[in-house]
């Protein structure tokens, strides 16, 4: 069994094929062996994240061309034949079985290397809404998988499956943990209400200074602050958290960047405030975890559909990120202090989760090589 896997361009891309591809391995002895490569795209983020667990990997060059301007369009569409031809080789030296993309704009030299080889194309895709790359390989795909079941007005002519949000191991083993467990990891009290402030891989700047400006507040309500700035933010924050008070520095808890304690931080939380990326559509609800949403404003109109979408289904509340200064104080004192509200989100949150998202995204592939092979 042979298996293509291509990811990149964002971690919210990455993370779910990670999961799934960690099913895969597992089921490796049942299967009679799994021969697993990943491609990615050059420079891309994912090179260290595939390296820490055993994959191989080649790169190929990709780039944008809508919205790119004339000059990088240009060059995004030199980026995308030169990787064609390299996803051409690869394909042909590799021969899979089926080949598994989540997006990216790499996602469509392969998907149209893979539709020349006749390869089949499995396509998942993580936000609500697609991308133009995503929905263009989507066309040419055997089957498509998406989180929630509002992506499926997206793709009218194709075999839709629902799959929920592939999680990481990391993830799913810390809602073993208790509330009190999880908090004495990051020396938090187990009276005052969580305030988790995530500021992303490499860090949401507007959310992690509207945090630090209202987190004392928070404090002074009664609550307490676990923040996590992202790398880029880190010295900024660390520098403005050490102008608190020693009282209230006890209450507001910072970290650059969590890698597997994040899901003990999801655990420990009574509220979130996040940007609206693909995972929020999967790790906030496997926690039942009410969130605070805001949305990136240059994603196109991704988050902001992530966004609407929980916002709708009752498990969050979305504001603009130009109203952050305004709002995020007043927004997040006011759900701390309706216990009512936070309870019922926290429910509606838990009815949208799906623990075994990524075994049946595992098992949608594994159905497709059975099939390919006979």
């Amino acid at each position: 069994m042979r298996i293509l896997i291509c990811a990149g361009g964002t971690g919210g891309h990455v993370y779910p094929a990670l999961a799934a591809v960690d099913r895969l391995q597992k089921a490796r002895a049942a299967l009679g062996g799994v021969q697993l490569l990943w491609v990615g795209s050059i420079g891309g983020m994912e090179r260290k994240m595939v390296s820490e667990v055993g994959i191989s990997m080649e790169s190929i060059w990709a780039g944008g061309v809508v919205g790119q301007g004339l000059r990088n369009g240009l060059l995004g569409m030199i980026k995308l034949a030169a990787g064609t031809v390299q996803a051409l080789r690869i394909i042909l030296r590799f021969r899979p079985d089926v080949i598994f993309l989540t997006g990216g704009y790499i996602a469509v030299p392969v998907s149209l290397s893979g539709w020349f080889w006749r390869v089949p194309l499995a396509v998942y895709l993580p936000d609500v809404q697609p991308g133009l790359a995503v929905r263009w390989s989507a066309s040419l795909a055997e089957r498509v998988m998406v989180t929630m079941p509002q992506s499926q007005k997206y793709f009218p002519n194709k075999r839709v499956t629902v799959t929920g949000y592939p999680l990481r191991q990391d993830i799913v083993r810390a809602r073993r943990a208790t509330r009190q467990e999880s908090r004495e990891v990051f020396n938090l009290s187990l009276e005052r209400p969580t305030v988790l402030v995530v500021g992303g891989s490499r860090g949401a700047r507007s959310i992690n200074r509207a945090a630090l400006s209202h987190g004392p507040d928070w404090i002074e309500g009664g609550a307490q602050v676990l923040h996590v700035s992202g790398r880029l933010d880190w010295h900024t924050v660390e520098e403005r958290r050490g102008k608190f008070s020693p009282e209230t520095r006890k209450y507001y808890q910072i970290f650059p960047y969590l890698t597997d304690r994040m899901g003990l931080a999801l655990r420990a939380a009574d509220l979130a405030v996040a940007r609206a990326g693909a995972s929020c559509l999967g790790e906030f609800p496997i926690f039942g975890l009410p969130a605070l949403l805001v949305p990136y404003p240059h994603a196109w109109r991704y988050q902001r559909e992530n966004a609407e979408v929980l916002s709708e289904c009752g498990a969050a509340k979305w504001i603009d990120d130009r109203d952050l200064n305004i709002k995020l104080g007043r927004t997040v004192g006011d759900l701390l202090e309706n216990h009512g509200l936070l309870a019922e989100m926290s429910r509606q949150a838990t009815e949208l989760a799906v623990p075994k998202a990524a075994e049946r995204v595992a098992t949608e592939l594994i159905d497709m090589v059975a099939k390919s092979v006979t």
